[in-house]
């Protein structure tokens, strides 16, 4: 007997042999999107999605988490301030 891995979207669709289904790594410095990759979808680290409506939703969700104010600290470096944001 076979086994079979189901992937399934942040939205509950299931993967069937469509192939415009992309992948995304969201980190706390951004989000990377990435083509479809069978070994990749399988990393604890790694979002499934269906499909570009998916991809807009999570990136949009991502976008309204980056509006929150984040801690800023200034530091002179040779007569140049810079702000660093901490997220």
């Amino acid at each position: 007997m076979a086994a079979i891995t189901l992937f399934t979207c942040l939205c509950g669709v299931q993967k069937k042999t469509s192939n415009h289904w992309v992948l995304a790594k969201v980190t706390s410095r951004g989000i990377t999107f990435m083509p479809w990759d069978t070994d990749l979808a399988m990393s604890r680290d790694i979002v499934i999605l269906c499909g570009e409506g998916c991809a807009a939703s999570l990136l949009s969700r991502s976008l309204g988490d980056w509006k929150r104010p984040v801690a800023s600290v200034s530091e002179p470096v040779t007569g140049i301030e810079l702000e660093l944001a901490v997220a």
